[in-house]
């Protein structure tokens, strides 16, 4: 902290056991909340869309990241998806600040608000909101399933893209 450096090898967590993961540990000490993953064709690899372009921002400190779950009873566990308000507008700004700074053309985000209305909507709500404060940028959502297609159809539709943790 006192540097505002860190170095950091591999990592791993052990799956359905074992301790918490490191890596989540370190995004909530340090309040890592933006995961910022480019998506570019490399040159000189064939490849379907060889102009392919993208950014993915996704939101590190909450949602299934909270690790909030526990045993109702015996055979059934309830994990607890957090979205609050500050995240979401948090993470949206950060996405149109990303666009604007880097001079790209779109911010979409994703989501399931179709099925988790109250959460994702508010996800959802919060993205439109700071939307507004940069006219100059357009912004539309998808929902992950179409997402996830539309990624394999037709990627060039996309440039940055902005979401919460979703599974």
């Amino acid at each position: 902290k006192k540097n505002k450096v860190a170095l950091k090898g591999p990592l791993t967590t052990p799956v359905g056991k074992g301790f918490t993961s490191v890596n989540v540990g370190l995004r909530k000490t340090l309040d890592l909340y933006a995961n910022v993953r480019p998506i570019r064709a490399l040159p000189g690899i064939p490849s379907r869309y060889p102009d392919l372009d993208l950014v993915i921002v996704r939101e590190n400190t909450e949602d299934l990241y909270a690790g909030l779950e526990h045993v109702v009873v015996p055979g059934v566990v309830e994990s607890l998806k957090i979205i609050t308000e500050k995240a979401s507008t948090r993470i949206s700004k950060y996405a149109f600040e990303f666009a604007r700074r880097e001079g790209r053309k779109k911010v979409t985000a994703v989501h399931k608000a179709n099925i988790m209305k109250l959460s994702d909507g508010l996800f959802l709500d919060s993205f439109y909101n700071v939307a507004k404060q940069y006219p100059e940028i357009p912004a539309d959502d998808k929902i992950i399933d179409n997402c996830c297609m539309q990624l394999v159809m037709n990627p060039q539709q996309f440039d940055v893209m902005v979401m919460e943790n979703l599974y």
